[in-house]
């Protein structure tokens, strides 16, 4: 019986590579418009993802910097600093004093010798300051309006570097890139859906004595309906198989790191990726060979 049933399914694979090749052009087309499907679906995934590294990476960098007056004592510097960690989910808080600053600026600085004259000259123009990272980016602007409301008169400047432009511009353009590139899918994917049913179709119309006399010999509407739905499930992988090929030679050309202020190694996201974009690629191209041939066999079999 076990046998019966391997030997079934070896003719059903024969007769699906028979039908694949007897229809090559049509076979090519489909194989071609599935693989635009694949990429494209398995492009907007891609580009999804490192959105949202991209994301991540600027609100991890996030800060706010707040420069006290330089008349400002130390002591209410804390104060403040006491405050602002009561009132606000604060991750981290530095303190830099004046000295500090100072030394950071001769320590970047030091070998210039007209600046260094001038900051004889002028002693030390430098505030203290407060420096504050939070998980959520929006904090900083409820920081920073509480010391413009709280404390002005000690307030010098606040840096805000929470970049909520930066952070929405990229969320809206991956939007528009998903959705874009949905719609595009969906349209694709019913091209490939129809080109793949006429396929089978004329498979179907090329065989059709073939599986009269393989219905008069016994054979059931299974194993017939199956060697199809195999030849549409071939047409998946093959399309899937190429469009990977194609994808990985592509990795190659990503640069190892794309640095815009931002550290996101978009080679490595891609080869940590890539077996992911495999099992995507072969699954749609499977479903849509498999889904195709399913129908056409349900409608033209009769």
């Amino acid at each position: 019986m076990k046998n019966k049933k391997l030997t079934s399914i070896r003719r059903a694979i024969h007769l699906a590579w028979k039908n694949f090749y007897r229809e090559g052009g049509l076979s090519f087309v489909s194989v071609f418009v599935l693989m635009i499907v694949i990429i494209l679906s398995s492009s907007v995934f891609l580009i999804s993802g490192v959105a949202d590294i991209v994301i991540k990476d600027i609100e991890q960098k996030a800060d706010v910097t707040i420069d006290f007056q330089l008349a400002v004592p130390e002591e209410r510097i804390f104060e403040v600093k006491e405050e602002i960690e009561e009132n606000f989910e604060i991750s981290g808080m530095k303190y830099t004093s004046r000295e500090e600053a100072k030394t950071q600026f001769i320590q970047r600085f030091g070998d210039r010798a007209a600046v260094m004259e001038s900051l004889e000259e002028v002693g030390n123009p430098f505030p203290a300051s407060i420096n504050i990272r939070a998980d959520d980016p929006y904090v900083y602007t409820q920081v920073a309006s509480f010391l413009e409301e709280e404390h002005r008169d000690l307030i010098y400047n606040i840096d805000l570097y929470h970049r909520e432009e930066v952070i929405s511009g990229i969320f809206a353009i991956t939007e528009n890139i998903r959705r874009g590139g949905i719609i595009v899918s969906v349209v694709l994917g019913i091209i490939a859906i129809l080109l793949v049913y006429n396929t089978i179709k004329l498979a179907i119309y090329g065989l059709r004595e073939e599986i009269k006399v393989m219905r008069l010999v016994g054979s059931s509407n299974l194993f017939i309906q199956s060697s199809f739905i195999i030849q549409g499930a071939i047409l998946g992988c093959i399309a899937a198989f190429v469009s990977f090929v194609l994808l990985f030679l592509m990795g190659f050309l990503i640069p190892q790191s794309y640095n815009i202020t931002l550290e996101v190694n978009l080679h490595q996201y891609f080869l940590e990726m890539l077996p992911v974009v495999l099992l995507l690629q072969f699954s749609v191209g499977i479903f849509l060979g498999v889904v195709s041939s399913m129908v056409a066999t349900s409608k033209y079999l009769k």
